[in-house]
């Protein structure tokens, strides 16, 4: 310690110095740690607040779940097979562990969405108590969807409050409001309608919201499961400029599969204007190649390719009269 004034006014030594520096770097060490556990929390709570809000499953409360299985009980033996190989391995291992290791994967989820009830309930469990991490520190992904399916198909009715949630609430990560998506559209169409025709309709989709993709994918499974046809939100996203470029591709795909008249007027429209996207365009031509007649599509084809402007759309045209009208 400094004896006197001059002492302590005196600079510090190379070893003071070199002192300061490595507790310095271990407090933007400590600090980045921190803020890492921090957002892994954080990402943890999104799913926990989802999961503690389902309204009226007072079972989630962090109680046991009325008609949860026994510790050791087999429905849990099968869900930690699951877990296990939903895992994935270290990358470095040979190819054929690897597929051997995926295929055992997709097997046993296959088995636990087809499960009963009591299963389901025990995966919403699970995913209450948290997914194991990997190696970032994060809940594995495929593990956390796998759970969220396993659920979703063997208990519908006890996991659409969760799915609903997802769905609807920023927050939970990306993945997981995907899979609840598909998940919800699947397994409980008509109130996947409710909640997504406000998503498929709105002018401008915002950040809160699901993938636009998803959103519109989502939209087909729950009108084909309620017998509801989809062309006219379809049309509407497919030529809504202001619609999410993702969302508007996959409308324009989807539009093709229907010979429905608003269908084809919507990909005409889309086709015919020279100022479009030209992978759109291209979809829109193929989804007319499917649903028009040959002598209709054929004419279609010629009448825009003798406006067209732009030299590699012509190309393409060229090369769609050629296939298929024989010019």
């Amino acid at each position: 310690m400094p004896t006197n004034a001059a002492d302590r006014l005196a600079p510090p030594s190379s070893d003071a110095r070199s002192l300061r520096s490595e507790r310095g770097v271990r407090t933007v060490e400590e600090r980045k740690a921190h803020a890492e556990r921090a957002i892994s929390i954080g990402r943890a709570a999104a799913l926990a607040t989802a999961l503690c809000a389902l309204l009226g499953t007072a079972w989630l409360a962090c109680a046991k779940p009325k008609g949860a299985a026994p510790a050791s009980s087999p429905t849990q033996v099968q869900l930690d097979e699951l877990v296990k190989a939903l895992t994935p391995l270290p990358a470095d291992l040979t190819s054929n562990l690897l597929d051997q290791h995926l295929h055992r994967g997709q097997e046993l989820l296959a088995a636990a969405k087809a499960g009963p009830r009591e299963l389901g309930i025990a995966a919403l469990q699970r995913l209450r108590q948290g997914a194991p991490k990997g190696d970032d520190g994060l809940p594995i992904q495929e593990v956390e969807r796998g759970l969220l399916q396993a659920a979703a198909y063997s208990a519908p009715d006890d996991a659409r409050p969760l799915l609903e949630n997802l769905v609807l609430q920023y927050g939970p990560t990306l993945h997981l409001r995907t899979e609840a998506l598909i998940c919800l559209a699947d397994t409980s169409p008509a109130r996947a309608l409710e909640i997504l025709e406000p998503m498929v309709t709105k002018a401008r989709p915002t950040q809160t919201m699901p993938p636009a993709e998803f959103i519109v994918r989502a939209w087909v499974t729950a009108c084909t499961k309620t017998g509801r046809s989809p062309v006219k939100e379809l049309a509407d996203v497919a030529t809504n400029l202001f619609y999410d470029q993702t969302g508007r591709t996959a409308a324009v795909k989807l539009l093709g599969d229907y010979a429905d008249p608003l269908a084809i007027q919507a990909l005409t429209a889309i086709l015919v204007e020279s100022t479009g996207d030209g992978y759109l365009r291209r979809m829109a031509t193929q989804g007319l190649v499917r649903q028009l007649s040959r002598e209709d599509a054929c004419s279609v084809f010629l009448k825009v390719a003798d406006r067209e402007a732009d030299q590699n759309m012509l190309l393409f045209l060229r090369d769609v009269l050629e296939k298929n009208c024989g010019r």
